[in-house]
Order: structure tokens, then sequence, then C-alpha cells
């Protein structure tokens, strides 16, 4: 499992500096599909348009949206879903810190 470090630090670079997710793989060294999970959960999570054939955003996503995005929609099973998703990175993150 990767750490929270590494997957902030790549949806950074795809969602804030605008890299492709070939370069963010090949530079931290981590699998493209991997890298495509997460940008692909995050996006969902925070309600992020996709980009266009050109690479571009479709809308500019600025820093300080990044963390504080809020999903479209606030139903039960989407916040259940995403405590879920927030218990899985604290429990892999825990899981890393006790191995190193």
């Amino acid at each position: 499992m990767r750490s929270l470090e590494e997957q902030e630090t790549a949806l950074n670079m795809y969602f804030r500096d605008g890299e492709s997710y070939q370069y963010i793989a090949k530079t931290m060294n981590i699998p493209l599909d991997t890298i495509k999970s997460w940008c692909l959960r995050y996006r969902k999570k925070m309600g992020i348009p996709q980009r266009d054939k050109a690479g571009r955003r479709k809308e500019a996503v600025r820093k300080e949206d990044i963390h504080s995005r809020t999903p479209k929609t606030d139903s039960q099973e989407d916040r259940i879903a995403r405590l879920e998703m927030e218990v899985d990175l604290l429990r892999n993150f825990l899981i890393l810190t006790e191995r190193g």
C-alpha cells in the first residue's frame, strides 16, 4: 500500500499542477493504473470535472479548492462511502507506519 503523502503528492501534481498520469507515474515510480484510480476516485468524490482531450481542465481548479470542495450530493450513502474510504486510507497509513 502507498502512503497518504504519496497519494496527496500525486493528486496535487494532477489537479493543481496539471501534470499527466504518465508523467506522475514515471516521476513517482508508481504504477500508472494506481495514479489513474486515485485521480478518478478523488474527482468523483469532490465533483471535479474531467479534462478535455487536449489535457486541459474543463474548469479551473484553484489550489485552495482541492481540499475544500464538497461533493455535489451529500446523501447518507455518499457520506458512508466517503467515511469508509477515509477509514481505509487511515488503516493503510497505520499499517505502513508500523512497518517502518
